[in-house]
């Protein structure tokens, strides 16, 4: 069994002038939620949290990190900057088998998307319901699925647990 941890980064600065859009680093509410999320997911036991290279999702994922810190991996994919939900699917059916609960930071459009398309017909319908609006900055939703290989995992044997927003 597979268990992913799919999490949106938290808050974060608009741009300064001439600033890149993956240069943003977090917000003090920002920092809160990263907090918030890193506290929510304390008794999660991932091998690895793999993150997009902005500046946001990396601090997002160094909190969660911190709290956590149990010998796991932090790994950075430029690749999961923005990406479309192909990718987010691409670079989970690459992860090592060894991996069998892993967390994810991302962004929105790509990850609210990809949590609709690959949640399977016995998912919640209330966390169904609220993925529809997107993820907000530190949600987050658990996948499920019954696949016991990254590379078989579909629609068919994932279902989606829950969807946390900050603050709950």
């Amino acid at each position: 069994m597979k268990k992913i941890y799919l999490a949106r980064h938290a808050t974060t600065h608009y741009p300064k002038q001439n600033q890149q859009d993956r240069d943003r680093p977090l917000t003090e509410k920002g920092l809160n939620e990263a907090s918030w999320l890193s506290k929510k997911m304390s008794d999660v036991s991932p091998s690895i949290i793999i993150t997009s290279s902005a500046v946001r999702a990396m601090e997002t994922s160094a909190v969660i990190k911190k709290t956590l810190d149990r010998g796991i991996e932090l790994k950075s994919f430029p690749e999961l900057y923005l990406a479309a939900p192909q990718i987010i699917y691409k670079t989970l059916i690459e992860l090592s088998d060894q991996h069998t609960t892993i967390v994810l930071v991302g962004h929105n459009p790509g990850l609210s998307q990809f949590l609709f398309d690959i949640s399977g017909p016995n998912s919640e319908n209330t966390a169904l319901q609220r993925i529809y609006g997107g993820l907000p900055p530190a949600g987050y939703g658990i996948l499920k699925s019954t696949s016991t290989v990254w590379a078989d995992l579909t629609k068919e044997n994932t279902e989606l647990e829950h969807i946390y927003f900050p603050g709950e």
